[in-house]
């Protein structure tokens, strides 16, 4: 008996563990659409007059052009044209567009209850992360926003719980710069993805910090600084000394050593390219460690220390 190669791909979940990132089949963008006409056509009808119109014009701003389809159209005609014939580059950004203004609707009024205006804009979103495994795209609706998925491991053991985590009271700026790591990863800018990488690691220790009342230097602590002092205040159980002081020199060698060399911050900063490949390890490597920081911290706090 033979495993057919396709077979062989798959995880234990079933789930494709090889992702494409820049080809969007036909019967996806009608499904998108679908999901976006779900939650505009709602707000339509229920008070939020304009939505479709809203979505045209602001795209079509950003995208330097007067329509996205012939003139005479409605905007919703429109929108679905260009869904159907966009560059597969043209169609990542206008889903990337269209869901955040989406998102954004949460906070806009209209004659039902916030409830019910809620259920029918995490049901898009829900839809779309089915869509995505169906079609075996590797990008997810995270927080209601877009990221790609280069490995799936890593995806839901670390990045998933990380963005969990860091969205509670406290961490709002390591959350934000977090997200926005994995924007530039999505739009290629691998030095500003691993720059914001070790920011967001920075917030979430200074976050620790400010939470259980260690002192630092607000404006000149650097990772090596905050885990130092993480370190000295006895964070973590003494049986992890030898596993964070490696975790330590990982870090002076790597996040760091990249933003320094890589990132182009700083006299004499060497800019260079970044491969995809050293970026993705950078974001992972982020995510671990954050999601190890905050749980600590989330066990110190339950316990009173």
């Amino acid at each position: 008996m033979y495993t057919l190669y396709s077979k062989r791909i798959k995880d234990a979940a079933g789930d494709p563990e090889v992702y494409v990132y820049d080809v969007f089949p036909q019967a996806f963008r009608n499904q998108t659409f679908y999901a976006l006409s779900d939650v505009l056509d709602y707000f339509e009808k229920h008070g939020g007059a304009g939505a479709w119109e809203a979505l045209h014009d602001s795209f079509s701003r950003e995208l330097g052009v007067k329509a996205l389809g012939r003139h005479y159209l409605p905007e919703k005609d429109k929108i679905e044209a260009f869904v159907e014939g966009a560059s597969d580059k043209d169609f990542l950004d206008f889903l990337d567009f269209s869901f955040d203004m989406v998102a954004k609707l949460r906070k806009i009024d209209i004659y039902v209850s916030n409830q019910d205006k809620n259920k029918v804009i995490t049901g898009a979103f829900i839809e779309m992360n089915f869509r995505f495994k169906q079609h075996n795209l590797g990008y997810e609706f995270s927080n209601d926003t877009l990221l790609r998925k280069d490995n799936e491991i890593l995806h839901q053991q670390a990045v998933k719980p990380a963005l969990k985590l860091l969205a509670t009271a406290g961490f709002e700026g390591a959350e934000q710069e977090f997200l926005d790591a994995f924007e530039h990863r999505r739009k290629g800018e691998n030095k500003d993805a691993i720059l914001d990488a070790l920011k967001a690691f920075e917030s979430t220790m200074k976050a620790i910090c400010d939470g259980i009342g260690y002192a630092y230097n607000p404006t000149r602590s650097t990772a090596k600084d905050l885990i130092g002092i993480l370190e000295s205040n006895s964070f973590y159980p003494t049986y992890m000394n030898n596993h964070m002081t490696s975790l330590r020199t990982s870090l002076e060698s790597g996040l760091p050593t990249m933003r320094n060399k890589n990132a182009g911050h700083g006299q004499g900063a060497a800019v260079v390219n970044v491969s995809d490949e050293f970026t993705e390890y950078a974001l992972n490597l982020a995510a671990t460690n954050i999601v190890l920081l905050t749980k600590i911290y989330a066990a110190k706090k339950a316990g009173g220390a």
